[in-house]
């Protein structure tokens, strides 16, 4: 790694820091277009294919799951949306592990999976107070703030996603941690703070995302000196560190212009967007007697995640007498817009494909289609439930939702003649 140079600029040294379902799905989303992605995938009994129509059904609310929390019904993506728009942010895709030095978001447990926060030893020495926890699961968030955050709240903390109607809690689709330094003095000549903000798409990328970012700091003095530092970050963002442990450049000579350019962004996920604060970092760069934090935003919500699919199944308990429905309808709809009805003959698979992959959907049946006296219940993977499943769409395996109709509880409605007819 290239220095600063001796006689133009004096090392740079570090001392210390410088100055929200579990169900996916809104109810706003109205689903006004079928996707032609409803094919059989198999079909035991019936001869004709599975067809396809509008479901107008709304999806269901998010609700509130752990009273320490502030519920907030959307998407919560940065720190500056939970009301920290200064904060260091660590962001973390899943429950997977993200951090800085200071700061360090770990995953654990599963269905539901959870998140616990530590602040480092470093980051204690370094005074680092953690303001915010955001934990997002579908289309809703958690907001975790003091007393129940880092340092005033220790890990284990358990931090979860919302609920859905099924008062199941989601999965962890993302999570942020804002914080910052208890002492953090500003305007500090010869000082250049740059930190690293990630913006996690809904979903899994088809492309992975970088593990490792490098922005590189190249500063002019006003002899026409020059010294370049690189700066490391984690997949969460952050604070990046040097090659010999520093997180903050200093001692660069007066009225210097550094410009702040992160490396390998071509190789980046089409979609991303790299944006600048101030714009001008890049070119033509920053001067430190004013400007003295700089802020590199990488935004991956654009970029093309991972489709997938799941599997609707009719399973049918017939009557002892009476005639048997010969197709059921069985609507979808799903938090990325996919939505359909399916028109189902006992024993047949439908294949719901082009579902993106991290999302939530809720099949249902609507009971007022069936004969009197049948019942509907469903089972996701086997787990099963009376009410309307909401669940998770996977891209390491294709969900099967069961619906059956059990229809030993009808009255006896004549029995059928060889032609299907009553008597």
């Amino acid at each position: 790694m290239i220095r600063f140079s001796r006689r133009s600029l004096r090392r740079i040294r570090s001392s210390g820091p410088v100055g929200l379902l579990a169900s996916a799905l809104t109810a706003a989303m109205l689903l006004n277009a079928a996707p032609a992605s409803a094919v059989p995938a198999s079909a035991a009994t019936a001869s004709a294919s599975t067809s396809t129509s509008v479901s107008t059904s709304a999806a269901p609310n998010p609700e509130p799951s752990d009273s320490r929390a502030q519920f907030v019904p959307e998407n919560i993506t940065t720190c500056a949306q939970a009301g920290y728009p200064d904060d260091v942010q660590i962001s973390g895709q899943n429950n997977d592990d993200a951090g800085d030095t200071y700061v360090k978001g770990t995953g654990t447990g599963s269905s539901p999976t959870m998140v616990q926060v530590e602040i480092t030893p470093a980051g204690t020495s370094a005074g680092v107070v953690v303001d915010a926890v955001v934990i997002k699961g579908g289309d809703a968030s958690n907001v975790y703030k003091a007393p129940n955050v880092p340092p005033q709240l220790q890990a284990p903390q358990n931090y979860i996603s919302p609920k859905n109607t099924g008062g199941n809690v989601a999965d962890v689709s993302h999570y942020l941690i804002c914080y910052h330094f208890a002492a953090m003095p500003r305007g500090v000549q010869g000082e250049l703070l740059v930190l690293k903000r990630v913006a996690m798409p809904v979903g899994t990328p088809a492309e992975p995302l970088p593990t490792e970012y490098t922005v590189d700091v190249v500063c002019t003095a006003p002899s026409g000196d020059t010294g370049e530092e690189t700066l490391t970050f984690g997949s969460g963002g952050g604070l990046g560190t040097t090659a010999d442990g520093r997180h903050i450049l200093r001692n660069i000579p007066a009225d210097s212009t550094c410009t702040v350019t992160e490396q390998g962004t071509d190789d980046f996920p089409e979609g991303a967007t790299v944006t600048y604060f101030p714009a001008g970092a890049p070119d033509p760069g920053v001067n430190t007697d004013r400007v003295n934090t700089v802020i590199v935003t990488n935004d991956f919500s654009g970029v093309r995640t991972m489709p997938s699919r799941f599997k609707i199944t009719k399973n049918v308990v017939p009557p002892a007498h009476g005639q048997v429905p010969s197709s059921f309808t069985v609507t979808y709809s799903c938090q990325d817009g996919t939505a359909g009805a399916a028109e189902l003959s006992p024993g047949e698979i439908v294949t719901v494909r082009n579902v993106m992959a991290g999302t939530y959907c809720i099949v249902r049946e609507g009971k007022g289609e069936l004969p009197a006296g049948w019942k509907v219940s469903y089972a996701v993977d086997g787990r099963s439930s009376t009410d309307a499943p909401v669940f998770k769409v996977e891209d390491t395996r294709t969900v099967t939702v069961t619906v059956s109709n059990d229809g030993t509880g009808a009255s006896d409605g004549g029995a059928p003649d060889k032609d299907g007819t009553k008597d």
